[in-house]
């Protein structure tokens, strides 16, 4: 199927046809069946907040919190370091089980390996990124995006953070328009540019059937059904803008991380 992705600008539609994962780049076989069990652990941290939601912003916050503000074991490089996002596929000719192999032993310009920044033993737990839902069994029609095994790994803690949609709306279209030509050409057309000037289109996209609309109404639907377990802290993105020294004090304590007055000011 990945053939399709050769079909200049509309390729991704015969590849979602054929039953592939939109985006094209989030792949769940990392999440799939048992397969997280070869890297997922206890006490690890999952930051799944929805799409343009504060995802960068929470993945800074929670390796802040965990390193008590100060440098860490390595010195900061990018989140995509410190926090990897195991379902994010870089190429169509990979799978999202060789990118976690890639994770473990990819070695970086410098010599050193890329697993001392995201699984250095010196952090109390390990923090990855995604955008997933959580697995909801036996709900039909199937959710596209729910995919975390929150009830399945009660000792593994997930975050997620939800926004308001129109916000959302508005943040991702020009994020979208700001893809390299090159990164829509390897993934057959994908994303598409968004329509900025036509708000109808837009808000027909995001719409129950859309082609972006589980990305907003099933994140946040599948998540508030899970709001309410002890492994879950479910955000909202507004609050976090309003008073972030709370979110801030939610985050650590949801972590079990203990800030002095000084580490918090930090």
């Amino acid at each position: 199927p990945s053939l399709f992705f050769k079909i200049p600008h509309v390729g991704f539609i015969p590849w979602a046809f054929s039953g592939g994962q939109i985006p094209p780049y989030f792949a769940y076989e990392v999440w799939q069946g048992e397969n997280h069990e070869s890297w997922l652990k206890d006490n690890d941290v999952v930051i799944s907040t929805g799409v343009k939601s504060g995802t960068t912003w929470m993945l800074y916050c929670t390796h802040y919190i965990r390193v008590k503000g100060q440098a860490g074991p390595k010195p900061f490089v990018d989140v995509s370091y410190t926090t990897p996002w195991p379902e994010m596929v870089q190429h169509p000719e990979h799978t999202t089980m060789q990118q976690v192999e890639m994770m473990k032993n990819f070695t970086l310009r410098d010599g050193s390996n890329l697993a001392e920044y995201w699984n250095n033993k010196e952090y109390p737990f390990r923090i990855f990124k995604s955008h997933y839902a959580p697995r909801q069994q036996g709900k039909k029609p199937a959710m596209q995006g729910a995919k975390l095994p929150v009830r399945e790994r009660p000792n593994v803690k997930y975050v997620a953070m939800v926004r308001n949609g129109l916000e959302v709306v508005k943040s991702f279209n020009p994020f979208v328009n700001k893809h390299r030509e090159e990164f829509r050409t390897m993934w057959g057309g994908f994303p598409p540019p968004a329509p900025e000037d036509d708000i109808t289109e837009s808000f027909n996209n995001w719409m129950p059937g859309g082609l972006f609309g589980f990305i907003w109404w099933e994140y946040v639907s599948g998540w508030w059904t899970f709001r309410n377990d002890p492994n879950v802290l479910l955000l909202h993105y507004s609050d976090m803008i309003t008073d972030p020294r709370t979110g801030i004090k939610k985050l650590a304590a949801f972590m079990g991380v203990t800030l002095t007055p000084s580490e918090f000011e930090d």
